[in-house]
Order: structure tokens, then C-alpha cells, then sequence
């Protein structure tokens, strides 16, 4: 009954505060004292392996406590990893998923395609307060089925936050090239695994490795049903191409807007 009288009294003062106009103020000191008894990062493990991620927002500690829910896709990611691999993680945000595979390698090489600039900023520091600089790289470029120019349409600035994708309509300018094109100029070795999540552009990434896909062991990907539409495709044409590329397609996880795949050459 107590606690009960107690949330009745919180919730009327948060109230109170909202009708006051401070409440966006007390929200934002909360948060930057959650943070600031943290340290400003946050370590967290997974298999063993732990990571410490810098974060300054309410935003990017949620993202990497929780892992936006892909704790088990990491997991199984890193089981897939072996010590020499190369790993290209193309999507990378702040590097939730290449932190934890940079850890695990020996004389492999993780490349985290990441063409929004606050967040490769983010990236590097993640990756340089957790990995040897010898087993990681950041590009900042768009991986799709073309070399050129594109647009990037843009959802939030700070750190970790929106999901940013190709557009027409983009109001940002970027850089955009075929996985092939990055593996024949010898700017990075042929990848042994394929980490993807490009908001429903996931099969203009696949078919931008043409060949090259043939040297692939294992792909990630998280496959988005209304948002492939965009890009005109749909989930299963993307894992009906895999599977016509000589893998064996496995769901991971699912939600309601999208799910998770782990794909394996046969």
C-alpha cells in the first residue's frame, strides 16, 4: 500500500512539473547524472567478452544496455567468428555489433561501414578504447549496388540515435559503392562474414558483392518488412537470393517491423 501511496505522490509531482514547464530540465539532469556515476560509458558483456562504450545521452545508453534487443544475434555472431576472419559490419552505428567482433579476433580485420558522420565519430572512439588499432578499420560510405554518389535521409544527430537510410530525398550527401569495388581496388580484403542492417536496402548490399559473395561463409542481416518495399523488394526475395547464392537461411529474431537472419553457405 505504501509503495502504492508513494508512485500516486511521484506521479502527481511529475505532473506538477509538466504543467510548470520543467519537466524536459529535471528529465535531462536525471539522465546526465546517470550518466555521469557511470563515468560516461558503460561496460557490457556478452560471452565473456566485455566492451566499455562511451555514451553521453539518454539515447545512446539505452541503445548500448540494451543492445536495441539483439543481445542473442551478437552471441551468435561471435560464435560464427574465428581469429583471422575479415568481417565487414555495414550498418556499424556506434559499433554495438564491431566492438565485441574486433575483440574476438587475433590477425583478422572488422571494416565498419558507417556513412553517418556522428556516429563513425562515435564509432572510431568505441573501437579505439576497445580494440587494437591493427584489427579494425571505419569507413565512412554507403555499401548498395552502384558506385557513386547518394543521399543519406537523416533522423536524429546525436549519437547512436535514428535510422538512417538511402533516399532520394535524403538531405545528406554521401559517398555510396559496391562491396565488390571495395574488395577489387584492395582498399580491404574479401570478407569472410557479412554483418547488414541498412534499413530495407539489404539486397542492394548483397548484390553489390556480386561474385565476391562466393567467398562469404556467413551473412547477417536484418531484414525489414515495410521498409524493403523502399527499395523495391521484399523479404523474401532477399532470402530467396541468398538461398540462390548457395546459403542456408535460419530466423534469429523477430519483432513486429522486422526480423533477424544468420545465413550459412552450405
Amino acid at each position: 500500500m505504501r509503495d502504492l501511496e508513494r508512485w500516486a505522490a511521484q506521479s502527481r509531482l511529475w505532473d506538477l512539473c509538466k504543467r510548470a514547464g520543467i519537466a524536459p530540465a529535471i528529465s535531462t539532469l536525471y539522465w546526465h547524472a546517470i550518466l555521469a556515476v557511470h563515468l560516461w560509458s558503460v561496460p557490457v558483456t556478452i560471452g565473456g567478452t566485455t566492451v566499455e562504450f562511451a555514451t553521453d545521452s539518454r539515447t545512446e545508453y539505452s541503445r548500448v544496455t540494451s543492445l536495441v534487443g539483439e543481445q542473442t544475434v551478437i552471441e551468435s555472431l561471435l560464435d560464427d567468428v574465428r581469429e583471422s576472419d575479415v568481417v565487414y559490419d555495414i550498418g556499424a552505428n556506434i559499433g554495438t555489433h564491431t566492438c565485441f567482433v574486433g575483440k574476438r579476433l587475433e590477425s583478422g580485420l572488422v571494416v565498419a561501414f558507417e556513412p553517418m558522420p556522428t556516429n563513425a565519430v562515435r564509432l572510431r572512439q568505441n573501437l579505439s578504447a576497445n580494440v587494437p588499432v591493427s584489427r579494425w578499420n571505419v569507413a565512412e560510405v554507403a555499401l548498395s549496388d552502384e558506385d557513386g554518389s547518394g543521399a543519406l535521409a537523416v533522423k536524429g544527430h546525436s549519437y547512436g540515435e535514428g535510422k538512417h537510410a538511402l533516399s532520394v530525398d535524403g538531405e545528406l550527401d554521401i559517398d555510396v559503392c559496391r562491396g565488390k569495388t571495395v574488395v577489387e581496388s584492395g582498399q580491404y580484403p574479401a570478407p569472410d562474414i557479412l554483418k547488414i542492417d541498412v534499413e530495407g536496402a539489404e539486397l542492394r548490399v548483397l548484390r553489390g558483392f556480386d561474385d565476391v559473395l562466393s567467398e562469404v561463409r556467413v551473412v547477417y542481416a536484418e531484414l525489414h518488412h515495410e521498409l524493403s518495399a523502399d527499395y523495391d523488394t521484399t523479404t523474401a526475395e532477399i532470402e530467396a537470393f541468398l538461398r540462390d547464392h548457395g546459403f542456408e537461411v535460419e530466423c534469429l529474431s523477430e519483432r513486429s517491423d522486422a526480423y533477424h537472419i544468420r545465413a550459412v553457405r552450405q
